[in-house]
């Protein structure tokens, strides 16, 4: 268990990242975390966000899923994306702050596709 703990402390950051509305752009539920993981083919009880993703992401890295899980995620921002580019078209004078929740979701799933990259490089040097 040290040695996923020692995984998830690689995450940390990131982790807070995509569950802070104001870094990420988007709210993930718990009930959204639960399905994510089980597309991946884990199962979780429903708890606080935090909890769940730890262990979540725990169980995924155990089991060599963490990058499907991080697709799983990005999928969900991607999905977001494409919301608010709706709403910033249907509704042109709140543009201002959607635009800025773009910018945040991108910012968020370029991050996790660095992270991701660097913890999986260095698994295989």
């Amino acid at each position: 268990m040290k040695k996923n703990n020692q995984a998830l402390d690689k995450y940390s950051i990131l982790i807070k990242q995509i569950l802070a509305l104001y870094y990420s752009g988007c709210y993930i539920n718990n009930k959204e975390l639960q399905k994510l993981a089980k597309n991946i083919g884990i199962e979780t009880d429903l708890t606080d966000r935090e909890t769940m993703f730890k262990k979540i992401l725990t169980v995924a890295i155990k089991e060599q899923k963490e990058v499907k899980f991080f697709k799983e995620i990005s999928k969900l921002l991607k999905q977001r994306f494409d919301e608010y580019a709706k709403l910033a078209n249907d509704y042109p004078n709140s543009n201002q702050i959607i635009k800025e929740w773009m910018h945040k979701l991108k910012s968020t799933d370029l991050l996790i596709k660095q992270r991701v990259a660097q913890s999986l490089k260095g698994r295989y040097e």
